[in-house]
């Protein structure tokens, strides 16, 4: 079921018991809520997930609807805010759902959704319930309507999502609010029972019990939504409403969960640089989004970093207000402190040892493992190891990938995944079923919403970003630079690991023999946000990669892709991909040279492949549904 609501932050406490009152009556059904506010706080949303700790059939996603759109629209009931009209563009923020069930926030469900969800249409543009109150004062004629014409309170609505889209109802929702704006009482209501006329499969009052119908006193109708409409709310002293005791019920019940917060381990042997860890990928994303962003007042990390060297000792580091421990190398010591600690979850970016996995005493602790980069054996014998002058040594440690096999098998493991074409490769590793269910998670990316793409900004220069190590071959980037001197060529990384054997293979261009290619080290920061604006292309030459993070900063600046590896159809769609180079790569570096050309010279063609990738980013890498997907996640695979 798709359920939306349209509130403002001062109403979370009564969106929060409605969600509970409809959880607590659908435990048999999915449920995803759609929750549309422009000035929902942090703190509100937790107050939301919360409800996780009791339930975990349902998943949520915040929606912030452009204000702009509605800042002119009147007013004139002054209880209500002019957040009730966000509802007027569910059809077009929801592209993806033909139905879904509108809901206004002061009501509780106190029984089955799921036949007025699966209620027909009948060609409609939606199902509703004839509004009692109007029925009882003369007003329908004000708005044009006759005695006999149905019209509906427009707190349940049960919605033709594809005929609303079709018909292009959003615009007359505009259209009609502005014209009759000195007309209407009823704001949105009168709107849509307007935009709506003839057009609506009438349903029970069962499914929109409002205060009008309590007053009517019918003692023998059991309803499923109680609707508390009017000024005399359940919450407020003076409610007159006999069915009151119903909302304060489901308040009850939402005061009860506990606010302890869910304990999280994150398993990682990287954090960026912190605890003296390696600079990469997965310490980039572990510290800079999921250390940064998932602890709230629901959720707590703490990232443990694999073994010290010592025997008995743990070592604890702080960085970025987050805890880092090192566990000692004796099992015993190791299982007592896991025992200790009472992690309800563990999370991992990929698996890189198996020393939790192998110690913790709870045999009913789960794993959620979010793939990033899997490498089965045929990756590195068909690919990786295909390269000759210098190669990173193998980390293909099977002892991990059986650890990850047999908690999966008792069901420990919930897979998802930065990217689906990394999914096969995952069962590959991991030796999972084909079936094995693996949600799509997407990284993040800390936006820069004011950037304004501007093509004359761009200068004819091309970054490599990352480190420099074997299985990047930087040394393409560098002879390509060599072949095309009309451009600059910035290397943007700095040597980790092998530092001698990859210092070794770049020495002969550091030399400064080659005027337009320039090493200029690690960067982060206004620096690196610098470089990723000014460059037009984002150069990969890695023999291998899941879908790294420089790609999608790039992509957020229409810093667009030329790569030898394809993921996501990502530099195919924002750049181009010039096909499987193995080994060195020494001998095609010829097929890198008119990819870059075509880009920096077709300025048709460039601005729009940039212009679609900032807009790619923007909508599937922002920090909002990753906060809002990886916290569902922890909070409803809790055990």
């Amino acid at each position: 079921m798709n359920i939306f609501f349209a509130i403002n932050d001062k109403y979370i406490k009564q969106l929060c018991v409605t969600i509970v009152s409809i959880l607590e009556n659908n435990k048999d059904e999915f449920i995803h809520f759609y929750i549309l506010s422009s000035d929902l706080t942090e703190k509100s949303k937790n107050k939301i997930l919360k409800i996780k700790k009791r339930y975990q059939n349902w998943d949520i996603s915040f929606i912030n609807p452009d204000i702009n759109l509605f800042k002119n629209l009147k007013l004139n009931l002054h209880h209500i805010s002019i957040d009730t009209y966000f509802r007027y563009v569910i059809a077009d923020v929801a592209q993806h759902i033909d139905k879904a069930l509108y809901l206004d926030a002061d009501l509780i469900v106190n029984g089955s959704l799921k036949n007025l969800y699966n209620s027909p249409f009948n060609d409609n543009y939606c199902v509703a319930v004839k509004d009692s109150y109007i029925e009882q004062i003369d007003y329908k004629k004000n708005i044009g309507f006759n005695d006999s014409d149905l019209y509906i309170n427009a707190g349940v609505l049960l919605l033709n999502l594809k005929k609303i889209r079709e018909n292009n109802l959003s615009e007359k929702f505009f259209k009609y609010t502005a014209e009759l704006c000195d007309i209407i009482n009823f704001q949105d209501q009168d709107i849509i029972n307007i935009a709506f006329k003839g057009n609506i499969q009438e349903i029970d009052n069962i499914y929109n019990f409002t205060s009008a119908d309590v007053e009517n006193g019918d003692k023998n109708i059991y309803p499923v939504v109680i609707h508390y409409t009017g000024k005399r709310k359940p919450w407020l002293k003076k409610c007159t409403n006999e069915l009151a005791y119903l909302w304060k019920k489901y308040e009850k019940i939402y005061d009860g969960i506990p606010n302890k917060k869910v304990k999280v381990a994150l398993l990682i042997d990287e954090f960026f640089g912190g605890a003296n860890t390696p600079f990469g990928g997965y310490g980039f994303l572990a510290r800079k989004y999921v250390a940064k962003y998932i602890p709230d007042n629901n959720i707590h990390i703490d990232v443990l970093l694999g073994k010290s060297k010592s025997l008995f000792r743990i070592k604890k580091y702080h960085e970025d207000n987050v805890t880092l421990y090192k566990l000692p190398k004796s099992p015993w010591l190791t299982k007592l402190w896991l025992k200790k600690q009472k992690y309800d979850i563990y999370l991992s970016i990929e698996l890189t040892y198996d020393w939790v996995l192998k110690n913790e005493p709870d045999l009913a602790k789960k794993l959620v493992l979010w793939i990033q980069d899997p490498r089965p054996k045929s990756a590195w014998d068909n690919v990786i190891d295909t390269m000759q002058s210098i190669k990173d040594p193998s980390f293909f440690t099977p002892s991990i990938y059986d650890a990850v096999n047999n908690w999966a098998k008792q069901d420990r493991v919930k897979f998802i995944s930065q990217g689906v074409s990394l999914n096969s490769l995952a069962m590959e590793l991991y030796n999972l079923p084909q079936k094995t269910p693996i949600q799509y998670l997407p990284n993040p990316i800390e936006l820069d919403l004011e950037y304004n793409f501007d093509i004359t900004k761009k200068k004819k220069q091309i970054i490599f970003l990352g480190r420099l190590e074997a299985q990047k071959r930087c040394w393409l980037f560098c002879e390509i630079a060599k072949r095309m001197p009309e451009y600059e060529f910035y290397v943007l990384g700095k040597f980790c690991r092998y530092k001698e054997d990859n210092e070794r293979m770049l020495k002969q261009y550091m030399d400064g023999n080659i005027p337009n290619l320039h090493f200029v080290g690690h960067v982060d920061g206004k620096l690196k946000e610098q470089f990723l604006k000014e460059s037009r292309i984002l150069l990969n030459t890695a023999i291998w990669e899941g879908i790294p993070i420089s790609w999608l900063e790039a992509l957020q600046y229409g810093t667009v892709l030329v790569s030898n590896l394809e993921r996501e159809n990502l530099a195919g769609r924002f750049g181009t991909c010039v096909g499987d180079i193995l080994g060195d790569g020494f001998d095609q570096i010829d097929k890198f040279i008119p990819a870059i050309k075509k880009l920096m010279e077709n300025d048709a063609l460039y601005t729009e492949k940039a212009l679609s990738a900032i807009n790619y980013i923007r909508e599937t890498h922002n920090i909002n549904r990753f906060q809002n997907d990886l916290k569902n996640v922890l909070l409803r695979e809790v055990v």
